[in-house]
């Protein structure tokens, strides 16, 4: 982009006029004038010559002179008050000629006209305000005049964009001609969250001079903008689209004040210096962003009432011609797990047969768990028995990578087996919205937490590893996923075919690992939450949740590693030194590896592929993953 060259701290502040029209002239002259005489500036008129491409530049010496004399004689000139100069540019193209005389110039803002009946239902503009307004080579000004040419009262909205300070300028310097009144509207949408730092810097303008009203209206922009159009004479806008837009160079919101509104209307946008421009397309990537989640949050947020009615998920699972598995990991779970047998065969198999089969992935109990699921009728699978030829680690996420090899179903839910007031919709609760949205590959569980201290259930807190790990690191490094309330929750759901296309981590991290994975797979929108109201269960000490923020945390750099293609974590930071204290009070350092391992996605595993009736992957033959 051609930006003019700077300008020295003494320099005059130059406003630039394309125009040879006598009727422009005598419309547009006044305006840049006061522009010019907010700043003590001049204003530069600068006449276009067009010579059609293919002809020497030369073949425009005839017209210069015409225009020349045309300037020389006309009486607008010679009625402004501030310094004033005329100028003839010769160009191939009006637009180039316009950037041409803004750089030699020097200007600082351009001065353009526009009239209605110019515009179309595909493009409001045309050449050159387009161009100039996606590429600006100084802040660039277009006016769209109506009315009787007096002014009572200005209508300047704000909502603290880049553009801001110079549509305050420009409000400042036409309002003092016409000794107008500025009303500063700033409207917010209640479907929206409103931004109380941008509300808190723009409170300033209040004491600007010639500002006698502050409104503030909770309705969505465009409205609060052509509700109080009426009463005002001219609107000072700045543009609302992103820069470089070749369909709506000033944005959908401006687009529309310029439409509709029944009243002059002043479009402002400021050429931004490199780190004015770097600054701002952070902020509306950030912008943007938030915007996603939001939107996500609002329409993948789910409730577990919306699926109370079983029959009607039955109906939907019948409809698709969908199996549905539930796995049950369990490790030493005999106070909890006959509750959660019997809820769920007695709900979710007998009832109404939504799951079509359960089955425990026990992790070594040494206690009665398996012995209670069989006497339930449920399968029991030990899982350093499955897939003996691939190893053996401990750890929740390895025992459900390998349930994937033996659960049937095309969904498929886990459920944490220590939860100590089960309700069937901790199951049915997850499936129901991957029943339902069919562009869904992944649901969570969320819920209030309560930490249990003995007899007494404390209100607030829970989640402590949630909050003070996971959501700050995926906050950070992967915001998309800002709005997932309890991305470490042990109930969720999803499409075998998603599952199984992804690698799963063997321990603490199996969670995190999904839901990035995920995320970097399928796009935000395939995933979603639903309220499981509240869960109680055993609540660990601080060492265990130590070791388990340390292994996630492990897991988000891993990711980012692998993202930014940078080695972040060497060997040393896969040991972490845990503080014990001793029975006689002093306080001893212990080393322990803490490591996640990957398992890859089961598609590749060459004895999973042909359980499933999937032809082999090429190298199959080569041997199998070591272990």
């Amino acid at each position: 982009m051609t930006q003019a060259p700077a300008r020295s701290p003494s320099s005059e502040y130059v406003v630039l006029l394309p125009a040879r029209e006598p009727d422009k002239l005598r419309l547009l002259l006044p305006l840049a004038a006061d522009i010019a005489r907010y700043h003590s500036g001049q204003v530069v008129i600068v006449g276009v010559v067009v010579v059609p491409a293919g002809q020497p530049l030369s073949d425009g010496m005839l017209e210069t002179r015409s225009v020349r004399a045309a300037f020389d004689a006309s009486p607008e000139l010679s009625a402004v008050d501030v310094p004033l100069r005329t100028v003839i540019t010769v160009a191939h193209d009006l637009t180039d000629g316009i950037r041409t005389a803004a750089e030699e110039q020097r200007a600082d803002l351009i001065l353009l006209g526009w009239q209605a009946e110019q515009s179309s239902s595909e493009r409001l503009f045309g050449p050159p305000i387009d161009s100039l307004l996606r590429q600006p080579p100084c802040d660039v000004v277009v006016v769209r005049l109506m009315g009787d040419g007096h002014w009572r009262r200005v209508l300047l909205p704000v909502r603290g964009g880049p553009h801001t300070p110079l549509a305050c300028e420009i409000a400042l310097a036409l309002a003092e001609r016409h000794e107008a009144a500025i009303s500063v509207l700033y409207a917010t949408n209640p479907r929206l969250p409103d931004d109380l730092a941008v509300r808190e810097s723009l409170q300033s303008l209040r004491t600007l001079p010639r500002v006698t009203r502050w409104l503030e209206r909770s309705i969505p922009v465009e409205q609060a903008i052509l509700a109080e159009a009426p009463d005002h004479q001219a609107i000072i806008l700045g543009v609302t689209g992103r820069r470089g837009d070749p369909e709506a160079p000033i944005g959908p919101l401006a687009d529309r004040i310029l439409r509709n509104a029944p009243t002059t209307v002043v479009i402002v946008r400021h050429c931004m210096a490199q780190d004015e421009e770097q600054a701002q397309q952070i902020w509306q990537q950030h912008r943007d962003l938030s915007a996603t989640v939001d939107r996500w949050f609002a329409e993948n947020t789910f409730s577990s009432t919306e699926y109370d009615d079983l029959q009607r998920l039955l109906a939907l699972k019948q409809q698709q011609g969908v199996r549905i598995s539930l796995g049950l990991p369990t490790l030493n779970e005999e106070q909890t797990i006959g509750e959660i047998l019997d809820q769920v065969q007695e709900h979710l198999v007998h009832r109404v047969p939504l799951l079509d089969e359960v089955v425990l992935i026990d992790s070594g109990s040494e206690d009665r768990t398996r012995a209670i699921a069989a006497a339930h009728g449920v399968p029991v699978f030990i899982h350093q028995d499955i897939l003996p030829q691939y190893g053996v680690f401990h750890g929740k996420g390895e025992a459900l990578w390998k349930s994937l090899y033996v659960l049937s179903g095309d969904l498929i839910a886990w459920c944490d087996t220590d939860i100590k007031n089960f309700h069937p919709r901790f199951v049915y609760g997850v499936i129901g919205p991957l029943l339902r949205e069919r562009r869904l590959v992944y649901c969570k569980g969320f819920y209030r937490r309560p930490i249990q201290f003995g007899e007494q259930v404390q209100a607030s807190g829970g989640g402590r590893v949630t909050e003070l790990t996971a959501r700050p690191l995926l906050n950070l490094f992967y915001p998309e996923l800002s709005g997932m309330l309890q991305p470490l929750s042990g109930e969720y759901a999803g499409r075998r075919s998603a599952l199984e296309a992804v690698p799963f981590f063997t321990g603490y991290g199996v969670e995190t690992g999904l839901i990035i994975d995920l995320l970097e797979r399928y796009g935000l929108s395939a995933l979603a939450q639903v309220d499981l109201r509240e869960r109680i269960h055993r609540n660990q000490e601080l060492v265990p949740l130590s070791k388990m923020a340390f292994a996630i945390t492990q897991v988000v750099i891993q990711r980012v590693e692998q993202r930014q293609r940078a080695s972040l974590l060497e060997p040393v930071n896969q040991t972490m030194k845990l503080i014990t204290q001793r029975p006689d009070g002093g306080f001893s350092l212990e080393l322990r590896e803490i490591r996640d391992h990957e398992r890859p996605p089961m598609l590749h595993i060459p004895e999973y592929r042909r359980l499933r009736g999937l032809p082999p992957e090429p190298g199959d033959d080569m041997g199998k993953e070591a272990s």
